[in-house]
């Protein structure tokens, strides 16, 4: 753990609070650091958007740990403004992305108790043995 200009850095996140001391780093909002394609860069802990915005410098945006209908942001993500939501990388080519922005594969994957990895080439479900 090391302390740069009153952020904490703890495995790897920021966690920032330097308006109150004794207030519990977990309940502060997370936020996104974007570049100029949407894509993240990092998420943090702060008090506000401003904060980042002033202190870290860039283009930052709320993301939601547990609110439903929003996607938490991780690294790599995609802000898409018009939803107000992110997305995770795309995982196939064939896949496309709902209302929800969760990525969904052509075809439904089986029900049931079975295994299943989704065949680019095949446009299919393989059953996974194990």
């Amino acid at each position: 753990m090391q302390v740069e200009g009153g952020v904490m850095v703890v495995l790897g996140l920021l966690y920032c609070d330097t308006q109150y001391k004794n207030r519990v780093y977990y309940y502060m909002p997370h936020y996104s650091e974007l570049n100029e394609n949407n894509t993240v860069l990092r998420v943090i802990r702060s008090d506000t958007k401003e904060w980042c915005e002033t202190s870290l410098g860039g283009t930052w945006v709320r993301t939601y740990y547990d609110t439903e209908g929003k996607n938490y942001a991780g690294v790599e993500f995609t802000y898409h403004q018009d939803k107000e939501n992110f997305s995770a990388p795309q995982p196939y080519p064939s896949w496309t992305l709902d209302d929800k922005c969760i990525w969904q594969p052509p075809t439904p994957r089986p029900i049931g108790d079975n295994l299943y990895n989704w065949n680019e080439e095949n446009q299919s479900w393989d059953e996974t043995e194990v």
